[in-house]
């Protein structure tokens, strides 16, 4: 491992203090964690912005939301309503 010196501002620093504590005093790796969720963030972000920018899934978002505004959809209660009514009656035919 390289070491590396920062400059940080109280309240970042209080933070790091902070969450260090947590950790066995371990600013390290309270810092290496930090860099590797941001890391994760960004390339999720990246997927995303990939995705919102696909053809196919404009048209099905767009689709989506005419149906909606169209109530051509139904509620998670209602879909599960549905599915014990379902449910229920396949038992009923096993029996």
């Amino acid at each position: 491992m390289k070491k590396v010196t920062l400059t940080l501002d109280s309240e970042t620093l209080s933070m790091l203090e902070r969450l260090s504590d947590q950790r066995a005093g371990n600013k390290s790796y309270v810092v290496r964690e930090a860099i590797s969720r941001m890391w994760e963030a960004e390339k999720l972000e990246g997927r995303l912005e990939d995705l919102e920018a696909n053809p196919d899934f404009q048209t099905s978002m767009a689709l989506a939301l005419r149906q909606i505004e169209e109530g051509e959809v139904i509620s998670q209660k209602e879909v599960e309503r549905k599915l014990a009514g379902s449910r229920r009656s396949r038992r009923k035919t096993r029996s």
